[in-house]
């Protein structure tokens, strides 16, 4: 459908994933909250995305999102990415994404979105994710299903179903 996407549509993709995600976790029982910079000061990514400011690693590569599980006590930072590519198990993470990841945020989770492919929703620990490629890093999502990383989504099979379903339907046609 689009053979270059643009900054505006990724930004669109990329927001769609985040809610997903958001959605599936808050309904099975963990606390979410945005946490990136982007959701507070969307002008000043516009500005960097623009060249018109500097870019910040630090703030760039910042987590999206702020999961509490108060049952286990914990917190934990998740990025998530979402791919729309024709490949359904393509991860293809930037170097230099992953990179700043690992240098600023290590123990935070990658989290993936990609309708096309058999569970959907991935996630790993940034600190297991290898650089394997001069300029992209793909990880194997088949040992990474969301639950590995967030064990409450087990308990809730029909609300991840559900999220599944509506994620392939939404994105079917890209």
């Amino acid at each position: 459908m689009f053979n270059e996407p643009s900054f505006a549509y990724n930004k669109v993709v990329g927001n769609v994933g985040k809610e997903l995600i958001r959605a599936l976790l808050e309904s099975c029982e963990y606390s979410v909250y945005p946490f990136g910079y982007e959701s507070y000061l969307t002008h000043v990514k516009d500005l960097i995305h623009t060249k018109r400011l500097r870019k910040v690693p630090l703030l760039q590569r910042m987590p999206d999102l702020l999961v509490v599980d108060e049952e286990s006590e914990t917190i934990k930072l998740v990025e998530v990415i979402t791919r729309t590519s024709r490949r359904p198990n393509d991860v293809d993470i930037e170097k230099s994404k992953l990179e700043d990841l690992k240098k600023f945020w290590d123990t935070s989770i990658l989290s993936v979105v990609l309708p096309k492919s058999k569970h959907v929703f991935y996630a790993e620990k940034v600190m297991k994710l290898e650089i394997t490629d001069p300029e992209f890093v793909n990880f194997d999502i088949s040992d990474s299903p969301i639950m590995k990383r967030f064990p409450k989504v087990e308990k809730f099979p029909k609300r991840l179903n559900e999220l599944q379903d509506l994620c392939k339907t939404f994105f079917s046609n890209f």
